[in-house]
């Protein structure tokens, strides 16, 4: 009886070794259990996280290992934000991180309360062009920083991001068809009071070819007004993007941010606000 305990606590305690691999509670926004920040960094990070958290209510926290250790990183995300309660307990407004160095893998997990304003497409493409091309260069802290920034910026500014692209083209295939169609349209209409305007003085037909012409370049000038209205959404979207380091620093450009010592951050820290519902994100490796 004793040797089958000691051989099922011997069986079963290398799987359940395997499965606790994060911590039960967080110190802090960042939980750094690779040693790729350095003391600096996540203090940095953990008084932008704790800015946001004060002017928002939103919850972002980063969670780094060195494995997943054989599990689904999905599963463990969803794990570690329940059991973190990351995000309002009414709102689940909160947001995991979570990067596995030597795996090369990190997603997004985000509460039901952001969904709306960071879907999964967002996410994916924030992982993918802010913070993967760091990550390949072993650069952690910025890949983390500037998807923060993104996350911050984009949780305020709900943003579809193919929207000005799907107008665009939209308006544009259109304006094709209408300016081909008002074109023939012209030409036709030209031909054929023309012709029943043979006897008519040279005045008359002169008169239908201005018009004729007027209503060939109508197309036209319209095409050019739609070319720039659309370099002018681009321009909108592509400053808006842009600018959420400006734009959401204002949430740590107080006096009580990155001036502030590490000991102040952890003290005010409460952790997890109650939310235990993960509702989706995106997955990537590098």
């Amino acid at each position: 009886m004793i040797f089958k305990q000691i051989f099922l606590t011997l069986f079963i305690l290398p799987f359940f070794l395997a499965a606790q691999t994060f911590p039960s509670k967080p110190t802090n926004y960042i939980t750094d259990g690779a040693n790729v920040l350095s003391a600096d960094q996540q203090q940095s990070l953990n008084s932008k996280l704790s800015n946001f958290e004060k002017n928002t209510s939103n919850q972002i926290f980063v969670y780094i290992a060195p494995s997943l250790n054989g599990s689904d990183m999905t599963t463990l995300c969803q794990d570690i934000f329940h059991a973190w309660k990351i995000g309002g307990k009414e709102k689940n407004n909160g947001l995991l991180i979570a990067v596995f160095v030597n795996d090369h893998k990190f997603r997004i997990h985000t509460g039901y309360g952001l969904e709306g304003a960071l879907p999964d497409i967002l996410t994916k493409r924030i992982q993918d062009n802010d913070m993967r091309p760091f990550f390949k260069e072993n650069n952690y802290y910025t890949g983390i920083d500037k998807g923060v920034d993104q996350l911050i910026y984009y949780s305020q500014n709900e943003f579809k991001p193919d929207e000005v692209e799907s107008i665009g083209s939209n308006w544009v295939s259109w304006l094709l068809g209408y300016s081909g169609n008002l074109i023939l349209l012209s030409i036709y209409l030209y031909l054929l009071f023309r012709k029943k305007a043979k006897k008519r003085s040279s005045l008359v037909k002169n008169g239908l070819l201005v018009l004729a012409l007027i209503m060939a370049l109508l197309p036209c000038i319209g095409a050019i007004i739609l070319f720039f209205m659309l370099v002018f959404l681009k321009e909108i979207k592509s400053s808006g993007g842009g600018s959420s380091g400006t734009s959401s620093g204002s949430f740590w450009s107080s006096s009580d941010s990155s001036s502030s010592s590490s000991s102040d951050s952890g003290s005010s820290f409460d952790g997890g606000g109650g939310g235990d519902s993960g509702g989706g994100g995106s997955s990537s490796d590098w």
